[in-house]
């Protein structure tokens, strides 16, 4: 069963050049061939479209942290 994990944004970009440099193209073309049922659902795949998700999702977070500490100081 797979364990919950913290990961930081970094690690979220490194992971996704990992990705990026075994399979040979980049995150976004993987996700538009993904999306389109090109490459099938291979866990290591599926892994690669849930950590973009997740760097998708989490980059409006980061970038509004950002601000909030530019705000600050």
């Amino acid at each position: 069963m797979f364990k919950p994990q913290r990961i930081s944004f970094e690690r979220l970009s490194d992971d996704l050049r990992a990705y990026e440099a075994r399979y040979g193209y980049s995150t976004i073309e993987f996700f538009r061939r993904y999306q389109n049922g090109e490459l099938g659902d291979d866990d290591d795949l599926m892994m690669w479209a849930g950590l973009y998700h997740l760097y998708l999702t989490s980059l409006p977070i980061r970038q509004l942290m950002r601000q909030s500490d530019l705000a600050a100081a």
